[in-house]
Protein backbone atom coordinates (compact mmCIF):
# COMPACT_ATOMS: atom_id res chain seq x y z
CA UNK A 1 0.00 0.00 0.00
CA UNK A 2 1.92 3.04 -1.36
CA UNK A 3 -0.26 5.57 1.14
CA UNK A 4 1.54 3.63 4.44
CA UNK A 5 4.34 4.13 3.07
CA UNK A 6 4.45 7.42 2.53
CA UNK A 7 2.64 8.36 5.05
CA UNK A 8 5.00 6.33 6.80
CA UNK A 9 8.29 8.37 5.44
CA UNK A 10 6.44 11.83 6.35
CA UNK A 11 6.73 10.45 10.68
CA UNK A 12 10.18 9.82 9.84
CA UNK A 13 10.83 13.23 8.75
CA UNK A 14 9.04 15.18 10.83
CA UNK A 15 10.93 13.15 13.69
CA UNK A 16 13.91 13.87 12.18
CA UNK A 17 13.44 17.85 11.56
CA UNK A 18 12.71 17.82 15.33
CA UNK A 19 15.57 16.19 16.51
CA UNK A 20 13.75 12.90 17.83
CA UNK A 21 16.36 10.60 16.37
CA UNK A 22 15.11 7.31 18.36
CA UNK A 23 11.70 7.55 17.70
CA UNK A 24 12.04 8.45 13.57
CA UNK A 25 14.72 5.07 14.29
CA UNK A 26 11.08 3.51 15.46
CA UNK A 27 9.82 4.54 12.50
CA UNK A 28 12.22 3.82 9.99
CA UNK A 29 11.96 0.02 11.74
CA UNK A 30 8.58 -0.13 10.87
CA UNK A 31 9.13 1.34 7.45
CA UNK A 32 12.09 -1.67 6.91
CA UNK A 33 9.30 -4.60 7.93
CA UNK A 34 6.86 -3.03 5.44
CA UNK A 35 9.38 -3.00 2.29
CA UNK A 36 10.23 -6.47 3.54
CA UNK A 37 7.13 -8.55 4.08
CA UNK A 38 4.53 -5.87 4.07
CA UNK A 39 3.94 -5.92 7.61
CA UNK A 40 1.96 -3.15 9.48
CA UNK A 41 1.72 -5.27 12.78
CA UNK A 42 4.81 -3.46 14.22
CA UNK A 43 3.33 0.01 13.64
CA UNK A 44 0.46 -0.92 15.91
CA UNK A 45 2.24 -2.40 18.33
CA UNK A 46 4.31 0.73 18.59
CA UNK A 47 1.17 3.18 19.17
CA UNK A 48 -0.90 0.56 21.10
CA UNK A 49 -0.96 0.11 24.79
CA UNK A 50 2.37 -0.56 26.39
CA UNK A 51 4.13 0.47 22.79
CA UNK A 52 7.32 3.11 22.89
CA UNK A 53 4.63 6.07 21.02
CA UNK A 54 1.71 5.56 23.69
CA UNK A 55 3.24 8.83 25.70
CA UNK A 56 5.04 10.17 22.62
CA UNK A 57 5.03 14.23 22.91
CA UNK A 58 7.40 16.31 21.07
CA UNK A 59 9.86 18.32 23.56
CA UNK A 60 8.37 22.33 24.13
CA UNK A 61 12.42 23.15 23.79
CA UNK A 62 12.78 21.98 19.48
CA UNK A 63 10.54 25.03 18.95
CA UNK A 64 10.88 28.58 18.38
CA UNK A 65 7.45 29.08 19.66
CA UNK A 66 4.22 27.41 21.67
CA UNK A 67 2.17 27.74 18.43
CA UNK A 68 4.80 26.27 16.11
CA UNK A 69 4.85 23.22 18.86
CA UNK A 70 1.17 23.44 19.41
CA UNK A 71 0.63 22.75 15.27
CA UNK A 72 3.45 20.57 15.40
CA UNK A 73 2.26 18.39 17.77
CA UNK A 74 -1.29 18.49 16.33
CA UNK A 75 0.37 17.64 12.49
CA UNK A 76 1.70 14.77 14.04
CA UNK A 77 -1.48 13.37 15.27
CA UNK A 78 -2.53 13.32 12.13
CA UNK A 79 0.01 11.46 10.52
CA UNK A 80 -0.53 8.67 13.54
CA UNK A 81 -4.28 8.65 12.54
CA UNK A 82 -3.43 8.40 9.34
CA UNK A 83 -1.16 6.02 9.13
CA UNK A 84 -2.78 3.60 12.00
CA UNK A 85 -6.23 3.73 10.26
CA UNK A 86 -4.33 2.17 6.75
CA UNK A 87 -2.71 -0.37 8.81
CA UNK A 88 -5.88 -1.55 10.47
CA UNK A 89 -7.20 -1.26 6.24
CA UNK A 90 -4.33 -3.28 5.25
CA UNK A 91 -5.04 -6.35 8.25
CA UNK A 92 -8.55 -6.19 7.31
CA UNK A 93 -7.97 -6.80 3.31
CA UNK A 94 -10.24 -2.89 3.26
CA UNK A 95 -9.27 -0.68 0.27
CA UNK A 96 -8.54 3.00 1.40
CA UNK A 97 -7.99 5.74 -1.74
CA UNK A 98 -7.66 8.85 -1.77
CA UNK A 99 -11.60 10.01 -1.95
CA UNK A 100 -12.20 7.98 0.90
CA UNK A 101 -9.50 10.29 2.88
CA UNK A 102 -10.96 13.01 1.54
CA UNK A 103 -14.44 12.12 2.98
CA UNK A 104 -13.78 10.43 6.14
CA UNK A 105 -10.57 12.01 7.74
CA UNK A 106 -10.44 15.37 9.80
CA UNK A 107 -13.82 16.14 9.89
CA UNK A 108 -14.21 20.50 10.88
CA UNK A 109 -14.97 20.63 14.76
CA UNK A 110 -18.27 22.36 15.03
CA UNK A 111 -17.15 22.84 18.80
CA UNK A 112 -15.38 25.72 19.86
CA UNK A 113 -13.64 25.55 24.04
CA UNK A 114 -13.46 28.09 26.04
CA UNK A 115 -13.60 29.20 29.89
CA UNK A 116 -16.36 30.88 32.26
CA UNK A 117 -15.41 33.15 34.77
CA UNK A 118 -17.97 31.82 37.55
CA UNK A 119 -18.02 35.44 39.41
CA UNK A 120 -19.33 37.93 36.24
CA UNK A 121 -20.08 35.58 34.09
CA UNK A 122 -17.62 35.88 31.28
CA UNK A 123 -17.07 33.94 28.45
CA UNK A 124 -13.13 33.53 27.31
CA UNK A 125 -11.41 32.07 24.31
CA UNK A 126 -7.48 31.60 24.00
CA UNK A 127 -5.09 31.24 21.04
CA UNK A 128 -4.79 27.67 21.34
CA UNK A 129 -8.71 27.16 22.05
CA UNK A 130 -9.15 29.04 18.50
CA UNK A 131 -6.40 26.81 16.55
CA UNK A 132 -7.81 23.42 18.08
CA UNK A 133 -10.96 24.40 17.11
CA UNK A 134 -9.65 24.71 12.90
CA UNK A 135 -6.72 22.69 12.91
CA UNK A 136 -8.11 19.38 12.23
CA UNK A 137 -9.83 19.99 8.57
CA UNK A 138 -6.54 22.36 7.60
CA UNK A 139 -4.25 19.55 8.68
CA UNK A 140 -6.07 16.73 7.12
CA UNK A 141 -6.41 18.76 3.77
CA UNK A 142 -3.27 18.82 3.60
CA UNK A 143 -1.86 15.45 3.93
CA UNK A 144 -4.53 14.07 2.02
CA UNK A 145 -3.15 16.96 -0.67
CA UNK A 146 0.49 15.62 -0.14
CA UNK A 147 -0.52 12.14 -0.58
CA UNK A 148 -2.21 12.46 -3.56
CA UNK A 149 0.44 14.58 -5.16
CA UNK A 150 3.61 13.25 -3.59
CA UNK A 151 4.31 16.04 -1.60
CA UNK A 152 3.84 15.41 1.64
CA UNK A 153 7.04 16.59 2.52
CA UNK A 154 6.23 19.88 1.23
CA UNK A 155 2.99 20.26 3.29
CA UNK A 156 4.56 19.07 6.46
CA UNK A 157 6.97 21.65 6.15
CA UNK A 158 4.18 24.21 5.60
CA UNK A 159 2.06 23.05 8.53
CA UNK A 160 5.47 22.82 10.59
CA UNK A 161 6.28 26.54 9.83
CA UNK A 162 3.32 27.42 10.75
CA UNK A 163 2.39 29.36 7.30
CA UNK A 164 -0.26 28.11 5.68
CA UNK A 165 -2.37 30.71 4.46
CA UNK A 166 -5.78 28.95 5.84
CA UNK A 167 -4.77 29.30 9.13
CA UNK A 168 -5.12 32.67 9.03
CA UNK A 169 -8.31 32.83 7.29
CA UNK A 170 -9.65 30.11 9.33
CA UNK A 171 -8.35 32.40 12.62
CA UNK A 172 -10.29 35.41 11.45
CA UNK A 173 -13.49 33.67 10.60
CA UNK A 174 -13.40 32.14 14.09
CA UNK A 175 -12.69 34.85 15.87
CA UNK A 176 -15.14 36.74 13.83
CA UNK A 177 -17.70 34.30 15.36
CA UNK A 178 -16.41 34.61 18.37
CA UNK A 179 -16.71 38.56 18.93
CA UNK A 180 -20.60 38.30 17.76
CA UNK A 181 -20.97 36.03 20.32
CA UNK A 182 -19.81 38.43 23.07
CA UNK A 183 -16.52 36.12 23.74
CA UNK A 184 -12.82 37.83 24.56
CA UNK A 185 -10.46 36.96 22.52
CA UNK A 186 -7.08 36.38 24.18
CA UNK A 187 -3.91 35.98 22.39
CA UNK A 188 -2.56 34.00 24.90
CA UNK A 189 -1.13 30.36 23.97
CA UNK A 190 -1.18 29.13 27.74
CA UNK A 191 -4.49 28.12 29.94
CA UNK A 192 -6.08 31.05 31.25
CA UNK A 193 -6.01 31.69 34.66
CA UNK A 194 -8.13 34.82 35.76
CA UNK A 195 -10.67 36.71 34.21
CA UNK A 196 -9.67 40.20 32.11
CA UNK A 197 -12.72 41.65 32.65
CA UNK A 198 -12.49 41.32 37.00
CA UNK A 199 -9.56 39.41 37.86
CA UNK A 200 -11.88 36.55 38.94
CA UNK A 201 -9.09 33.55 39.38
CA UNK A 202 -12.07 30.83 39.27
CA UNK A 203 -12.61 29.94 35.88
CA UNK A 204 -14.88 26.82 34.80
CA UNK A 205 -14.26 25.10 30.83
CA UNK A 206 -17.13 25.81 28.55
CA UNK A 207 -18.47 25.09 25.23
CA UNK A 208 -19.88 26.75 22.24
CA UNK A 209 -21.59 25.28 18.83
CA UNK A 210 -21.23 26.85 15.60
CA UNK A 211 -24.61 28.37 14.54
CA UNK A 212 -25.15 27.38 10.94
CA UNK A 213 -28.21 30.03 9.95
CA UNK A 214 -25.55 33.08 11.65
CA UNK A 215 -21.75 33.81 12.11
CA UNK A 216 -22.06 33.61 15.62
CA UNK A 217 -21.35 31.00 18.47
CA UNK A 218 -24.38 29.32 20.76
CA UNK A 219 -23.11 28.37 24.06
CA UNK A 220 -24.01 24.88 25.17
CA UNK A 221 -24.30 25.75 28.76
CA UNK A 222 -25.36 28.84 31.28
Amino acid sequence: MELYEITLRGMKKLLDDCTEEAYANIIEECLRKWQGRKDTACLLKEFAEGGRFRTFRFKESDFSSSEQNFWVQQLFGGLVAMVIQLARADAEKQIIDIAYIRRNFGRPSEVLTGTRCTSCGQRQVSGTDIDKYICLPIIAKRIADGLEQGSLDKEIDIIRSVSAPEIKSQRNEAQLRAANTGLLISDSRTPMTFCPSCGGKKLVPCRFLKSVKERVFVPLSK
